[in-house]
């Protein structure tokens, strides 16, 4: 049984044409959109500090599939552009926010697709869990409606219809080397508007304890996001020096610092200080996606985006269908279902 994903991974020999593929217009290690210091970048208490900040580094779709592995053992994590179809992401973005306009969550007159926040009050669209509990609005209706809507829009056909889009799958295989591969039911489908409280330092495997780290986690933005509107940002340095370490030593690093909450911190800059950290930021664009390891640290700014546009993403998880996996995941996220 595998102890942890690289494990789980089956090298195929490469085809004639993998062999002789040439690498074209590979931005990796070379992206770099802007000084961090020219952006809005906050957390929950406050600025975060330019020099903390970095960028994670894009892989082209077609990168021949032994780079990409050696990228994602470097950095536990590899970032692929333009995977999905655009016009496939778009169309769930509209689905999405056409089927939560009811809650007041939009601007008025807005196209769906754009999802421009209605600047009412953010704690009404906190999503269900302690952070609701703590910030969130008792006895509102529009706030009740948006949980509602919120909740049923991950049994929604339009969502599971997009979970099943076909090139993430053949993308996987090549990738890892399963031959049978088994996404998680339990899905997260997230909208965060400008402002409001951002994702916590946590890391995946926290939740899926019930078995060996061997998940693979694809982060899929759900239309496009701006550096300045808090897509998904990872830590850079614990990956790198946690190689020599077991798993049940990662595990026992991370939980000397586990918040009772179920995640590492809620304060992204003091996290970042603690051992000279650094957090790997980007811009994302429908169709992009991030496939990481489940020890991988990650996190988001706050929504600062300077269109307001609500930032919308997915979190899936695939396993390989032939190893033993964490079964209490294979059935549809209810809010405080105990993982």
């Amino acid at each position: 049984m595998a102890t942890n994903l690289t494990e789980t991974f089956v090298h195929l020999p490469q085809t004639a044409e993998e062999q002789n593929q040439v690498l074209l217009n590979d931005d990796y290690g070379k992206y770099y959109p802007t000084d961090p210091r020219n952006l809005n970048l906050q957390s929950n208490f406050g600025p975060m500090i330019p020099e903390q900040i970095a960028y994670l580094q894009p892989t082209a779709k077609d990168t021949p599939v032994e780079i990409i592995r050696d990228r994602f053992l470097r950095d536990i994590y590899v970032f692929v552009k333009a995977l999905l179809p655009k016009d496939r992401v778009l169309d769930c973005r509209r689905r999405y926010f056409s089927h939560m306009a009811p809650s007041s969550l939009l601007k008025d007159g807005s196209d769906p697709v754009d999802g421009i926040f209605s600047e009412k009050d953010t704690r009404k669209f906190l999503p269900p869990g302690n952070l609701r509990r703590l910030f969130g609005l008792q006895n509102d209706a529009e706030s009740d409606q948006y949980l509602e809507l919120m909740i049923s829009a991950h049994e929604a056909p339009f969502y599971l219809d997009f979970c099943t889009t076909e090139e993430l799958r053949p993308f996987i295989r090549k990738f890892a080397g399963w031959r049978d591969i088994t996404m998680l039911q339990r899905t997260m489908l997230r909208a965060f508007v400008p402002d409001s409280e951002l994702t916590p330092v946590h890391f995946d495997q926290m939740y899926l304890r019930a078995s060996p780290p061997i998940s693979l986690t694809a982060w899929v933005p759900v239309g496009d996001v701006s550096l300045e509107a808090g897509g998904l940002m990872t830590e850079a340095e614990f990956g790198r020096n946690a190689g020599d370490l077991t798993d049940e030593e990662r595990v026992s690093a991370f939980n000397k610092n586990m918040n009772d909450g179920g995640f590492l911190s809620r304060d992204t800059v003091s996290y970042g200080k603690g051992e000279d950290r650094r957090w790997l930021i980007t811009e994302y664009e429908a169709g992009d996606v991030i496939f990481h390891d489940p020890f991988l640290v990650h996190a988001s700014c706050k929504n600062k985006d300077p269109e307001r546009r609500i930032r919308l993403a997915t979190d899936l998880r695939f396993v390989d269908a032939n190893q033993a996996y964490d079964q209490r995941w294979m059935k549809v996220w209810r809010p405080l279902d105990g993982l």
